[in-house]
């Protein structure tokens, strides 16, 4: 690290400092500081200019108290508002971009979280890096998305611009331009689609991100329905698969694999988990039908200890299923 970088953090480091002392309501004054942080007042004087024409911060001395105070209630330096919990986010995250080859993109967010640990506790940045070497992650197969593409719909369904784009469809071995006002982006096992209402089919539809291309803004805005809500919408399907009438899912794991099974979480956000007094347990959630062939191939996953029990039509495709493999060996 260049030494401008290191005297750099090192300012931020004491403002960060400062500011937790503020905002804890302590009134620190200007010779506490300097001992606490082992600096000159003079030092001191200088972080607290950069506090307020830097970062705005709405400092005033508080006389009755002695000490400094916000003048706006609640008030923190924004780098403040980085929670350990968050930070360990990000890094877990920076294995995973590692272990799925994004290389590039990582390297981009390590330097963030460079940043982001000075205002941590020194130990808890030691922690962290002997946390690098014992966590390893192992991804299942998917298909990667630009990273300059996904900012790009990130911020068209921010701004609520209505967008267009070539989207191919493995189904018909074709593309077709589509134009949609993209709600948000949801990724699904590694996958990122595009949830967005389509103006082609006039209905909602998951874009797969890594299979549209030619993308550009319209100019055109939109507002979101006021009835419509993700969460409400993703579990209307079960994985990426989603749509028709509502009905009434009922899965049956027997007492040997539901050992496994109660060791993970829902595999749907509704889920109802129910134990059986033989050991089995019962899975039961509600998904539109369209959803039901997603349901028969996870179905298939733990042939031989799994039921599918409700609806018929998920007892018929578990079958087909089941008998197109037969056939197939």
């Amino acid at each position: 690290m260049a030494r401008t970088d290191r005297v750099y953090l090192r300012v931020l480091t004491r403002i960060s400092t400062i500011d937790r002392e503020i905002a804890s309501g302590q009134f620190p004054n200007v010779k506490r500081s300097a001992d606490l942080l082992e600096i000159t007042e003079r030092t001191v004087k200088r972080d607290l200019a950069m506090m307020r024409d830097g970062f705005g911060a709405p400092i005033t001395h508080e006389r009755g108290k002695g000490g400094f105070r916000y003048s706006k209630p609640g008030w923190s330096l924004p780098m403040q508002k980085i929670r350990e919990g968050e930070l360990l986010a990000f890094f877990i995250a920076e294995n995973v971009l590692h272990a799925t080859g994004r290389s590039s993109d990582a390297v981009v967010l390590g330097g963030a979280l460079s940043k982001l640990a000075i205002m941590l506790p020194d130990e808890v940045s030691i922690s962290m890096a002997n946390l690098g070497e014992l966590t390893s992650y192992q991804n299942t197969p998917f298909a990667p998305t630009d990273s300059l593409k996904l900012a790009w719909l990130a911020e068209a369904a921010t701004e609520r611009s209505t967008i267009v784009f070539d989207y191919f469809s493995p189904h018909t071995m074709a593309s077709t331009r589509r134009t949609v006002d993209p709600y948000c982006l949801h990724n699904f096992a590694g996958d990122w689609y595009v949830i967005a209402y389509d103006h082609l089919r006039n209905d909602m539809r998951d874009f797969h991100a890594a299979r549209l291309s030619k993308y550009s803004k319209t100019g055109v805005s939109f507002d979101l329905p006021t009835n419509w809500k993700r969460d409400d919408y993703l579990s209307r399907g079960f994985q990426m698969t989603r749509g028709g009438r509502l009905t009434t899912v009922l899965i049956l794991f027997d007492s040997y694999q539901a050992q496994w099974i109660r060791e993970r979480k829902h595999f749907h956000p509704d889920e109802v988990r129910d134990e059986l007094d033989d050991g089995s347990l019962r899975l039961s959630f509600k998904i539109g039908e369209s959803g039901l062939e997603a349901v028969a191939r996870f179905c298939l996953t733990y042939a031989g200890n799994c039921v599918a029990e409700k609806p018929k039509k998920l007892r018929d495709l578990f079958k087909q299923k089941a008998m197109k493999a037969y056939d197939a060996h």
